[in-house]
């Protein structure tokens, strides 16, 4: 018997990148400090606007509309902004939409300052605020893989998200801390601030030759037809539209309702109030910082059922015991939820799309993200209204369960299966 030769070992796939690996690269550090601040701000004004909006009104329908108004131009114009993004110089692009939101912070400020606010201003310019969001986001989501790229990609997505939970535990605590030394004024008018650094920070950034050469010079007719083409074209992306309307729709009931909750269900003043808002970025920012590693245990797919099977228990617990220690937890929980899914969801829009595509293809994502939170905001503010706070929480646990069951139907494209 010849002697068995043996054969090379096989090669140990690459280790992944740490949950801070992108931070290395200079332009995207200073892009997510400056966008950390900016965020900040963004959750000190949305804070004190709903603040406001309860001192005004202590119907939750007007709570409820507060939180559509901004969320509702992302799915009115996103698209647009896509077409935009993917039309012009992006860089530029963005630091107009940072103008325009500086702009509305403004005057916000300068309403508030002279006791001016009501709550169909407040709804009108909150709108407003959403709309420049709405312009800003596809650009802002489409020159990330131009900064990182590869495996570095899905971190950065997560460092993003967990900035922007980072600021939104820091922001309101502090916001609510200075609304009841100095008034919600000044809340406004630190937003407004905020969006210097990230002019700034968009002004320093060389933006990459190749990128801007990838960028197809089609008229805005053309791109639009193009981009309804790709996405209708794409099963992959379908699906990952399908997965988060399963979810979002139910999963906004506890946000959207929070400030009701705070205020009316468990009395709290200003300061506990903003710390109510910020536990759901602490939850969220710990769970970003974990995410490679629950990727790779779960895999994406099944993380993200678990994430919507674990918001429905926790909302459950709140509506039938609504203390504010356990809604604190279910909030902060609710927060590791939402960070899951939107990231590994975020991350799946990035891998499929092309460069040229890019802008717009994060333009539909947000849209069905944005749509279904309008939605969601709508009908558990209409069924608190008509009812009370618990039993929207419990219809939207209702809805949750058996939509868990139908996404875990439908896989979740470039997710991975974890090694046994």
């Amino acid at each position: 018997m010849k002697p068995t030769i043996p054969g090379p070992a096989p090669a140990r796939p690459p280790k992944p990148p740490s949950a801070f690996a992108p931070l290395a690269n200079r332009s995207f550090l200073a892009m997510w400090i400056a966008n950390l601040m900016s965020n900040v701000g963004g959750w000190m004004q949305t804070t004190g606007a709903a603040w406001e909006m309860t001192s005004l009104t202590q119907e939750p329908i007007f709570v409820a509309l507060l939180a559509a108004a901004g969320t509702l131009p992302m799915f009115l114009f996103c698209f647009f902004a896509g077409i935009l993004a993917d039309r012009f110089d992006r860089r530029r692009y963005i630091m107009g939409c940072q103008v325009w939101m500086m702009g509305v912070a403004a005057t916000l400020a300068v309403l508030a300052f002279l006791g001016q606010l009501n709550h169909w201003n407040l709804l009108a310019l909150s709108f407003c605020m959403g709309l420049g969001n709405a312009m800003n986001a596809p650009a802002w989501h489409a020159v990330v893989p131009e900064i990182v790229t590869g495996p570095q990609l899905r971190p950065a997505i997560a460092l993003n998200s967990a900035g922007f939970n980072l600021a939104r535990t820091i922001g309101p605590v502090i916001g609510q801390l200075l609304l009841g030394l100095v008034g919600v004024f000044l809340l406004f008018a630190i937003n407004a601030f905020t969006y210097v650094g990230v002019i700034l920070a968009m002004r320093a950034w060389k933006r990459p030759a190749e990128a801007r050469a990838a960028q197809r010079r089609e008229t805005l007719s053309e791109a639009a037809r193009a981009g309804i083409a790709f996405v209708r074209g794409s099963a992959e992306l379908r699906a990952i539209f399908a997965r988060g309307l399963c979810f979002f729709v139910p999963g906004i009931a506890m946000g959207t309702l929070l400030p009701v909750i705070g205020r009316f269900e468990l009395g709290l003043d200003e300061f506990t109030f903003g710390i109510l808002y910020g536990v759901f970025g602490t939850g969220a920012v710990v769970a970003a910082f974990s995410l490679p590693t629950v990727n790779r245990l779960l895999g994406a797919d099944r993380a993200n059922i678990w994430a919507m099977g674990v918001s429905a228990a926790a909302t459950l617990v709140a509506a039938l015991a609504m203390t504010p220690i356990v809604v604190g937890a279910v909030v902060a929980i609710n927060g590791a939820c939402w960070i899951t899914v939107i990231a590994n969801n975020g991350a799946s829009v990035q891998m499929i799309l092309p460069n040229y595509m890019r802008a717009r293809g994060m333009a539909v994502h947000q849209m069905v993200f944005f749509g279904a939170m309008v939605l969601g905001a709508l009908l558990w503010g209409k069924i608190a209204n008509f009812f009370d706070v618990r039993t929207a929480l419990i219809g939207s646990v209702v809805m949750l369960v058996p939509l868990t069951v139908l996404a875990a139907s439908i896989k979740l494209p470039g997710s991975s299966v974890p090694r046994v």
